[in-house]
């Protein structure tokens, strides 16, 4: 094999609590976490060196996740060869979607079988923990609850919404920026509880990513009147979404929906990333 072409899906987070913080500072979280046929595509060709092309939305070469999770598995596992991987985005950068750490994740999974590797997947876990919190999700099952920094998993026994509309506005939510007014608000953390039942999608980090972005909460309303099983972040934003119970239903409201931004509608799948072969 010469070549292999991965699906690298994005994520939802469908309840997200701060439980408490670290000694170095780290936020501890307990998330509910949903993986998503919104993908980048990525295709993997055996090659002399590591590089990397992107096509489609614009993201920076510097500091690529992708390229770095190539770079760091030819390390670890003493492989002499190389890869070229051409990376189609479709996952809008900087939205709680977690399309770099997706990217990462399908890259070391696509790498270990076409360099016939045989790592297992918590090999490939360990790995990724060290590029992000979010990449062994994306090598997991789906649903999953994230726990720590998000690196401990384990599965969800949920019963989840048949379809999501996800709206990106036009205007991001940098991380660090949103974890920094959630301290400054001076919220309790919230206890560890994993729901029965009925899903509410929670986000502890929406006061912080409110008082980022002001305009969050008329696009909240906004979704909120389509009719859905609820409206929630994913991530500390800016992307929001709302729920549906069939695929129809979630199409038919993303036509109605009245502001500007990207929509996607999309449905979960059952883990992070799918080889196309």
């Amino acid at each position: 094999m010469a070549e292999l072409r991965v699906l690298a899906y994005a994520k939802l987070n469908l309840v997200l609590r701060v439980v408490g913080r670290r000694e170095d500072g780290y936020h501890l979280l307990q998330t509910l976490m949903c993986a998503v046929d919104l993908a980048d595509e990525l295709t993997l060709s055996l090659a002399e060196g590591i590089s990397l092309v992107t096509e489609g939305l614009a993201v920076p070469q510097e500091g690529n996740l992708a390229l770095q999770a190539a770079q760091l598995l030819a390390r670890e596992a003493g492989v002499e060869g190389g890869v070229h991987i051409r990376l189609v985005k479709k996952i809008p950068p900087g939205a709680g979607l977690g399309g770099g750490s997706s990217d990462a994740a399908a890259v070391l999974a696509g790498l270990n079988r076409l360099w016939k590797l045989g790592l297992s997947q918590r090999e490939l876990q360990e790995l990724g923990l060290t590029l992000g919190a979010d990449v062994p999700f994306f090598l997991s099952e789906s649903p999953a609850w994230a726990e720590g920094i998000g690196e401990r998993l384990s599965p969800a026994r949920v019963d989840l919404p048949g379809a999501f509309l996800i709206l990106v506005p036009p205007f991001d939510c940098p991380t660090p920026e949103v974890y920094r007014l959630y301290d400054e608000l001076g919220l309790p953390p919230s206890c560890p509880v994993r729901p029965s039942g009925e899903l509410r999608f929670e986000n502890d980090l929406w006061p912080a990513a409110l008082r980022l972005r002001p305009r969050l909460a008329e696009l909240w309303r906004a979704l909120a009147g389509l009719g859905g099983l609820g409206v929630g972040m994913s991530g500390s934003g800016s992307a929001l979404f709302s729920a549906f119970s069939r695929l129809e239903e979630a199409r038919a409201a993303a036509e109605r929906l009245p502001f500007p931004g990207t929509v996607f509608v999309a449905c979960p799948v059952a883990r992070g990333y799918k080889f196309l072969g």
